[in-house]
């Protein structure tokens, strides 16, 4: 009787522990769960552990128009950058953008260059410049 005991035992407990699916649930809360922490900077930093009890990584990318908050879980093999992990990723705008600058800064030469050629083409019309000779 107590064989069939152990075994009956060693069956429950097998069937006890949380599923795959049920771990990566967990672990996919977690990622959303730390992201939504995410101020929309350039930098983040997450002490959380995923449902593998592993560490998280944050990673912030800045792009053209906003920064790109990536957190990672290496999945149940524990290999970064493979097909088992999970990611969830979060982007914002930061306002930092060089092409405001520049659209600034070329709106300017426009109007420095219209504004020239105008000037240019009054005294031309005027007959003060443009062919060397004096009226």
């Amino acid at each position: 009787m107590t064989r069939i005991a152990f075994i009956l035992l060693i069956l429950a407990a097998a069937g006890c522990g949380p599923s795959a699916a049920e771990l990566r649930e967990r672990t996919v809360s977690t990622l959303n769960t730390e992201a939504d922490r995410w101020d929309g900077g350039k930098d983040f930093a997450t002490t959380a552990t995923d449902a593998y009890d592993r560490p998280l990584t944050a990673t912030v990318e800045k792009g053209m128009l906003s920064y790109t908050l990536e957190l990672r879980s290496a999945g149940p093999d524990g290999l970064p950058k493979n097909s088992d992990d999970v990611v969830v990723s979060r982007s914002k705008r930061h306002g930092e953008t060089t092409l405001t600058g520049e659209a600034a800064k070329s709106a300017e030469a426009i109007a420095a260059g219209t504004s020239s050629g105008l000037v240019k083409g009054v005294k031309k019309g005027l007959g003060f410049g443009g062919t060397g000779k004096s009226p």
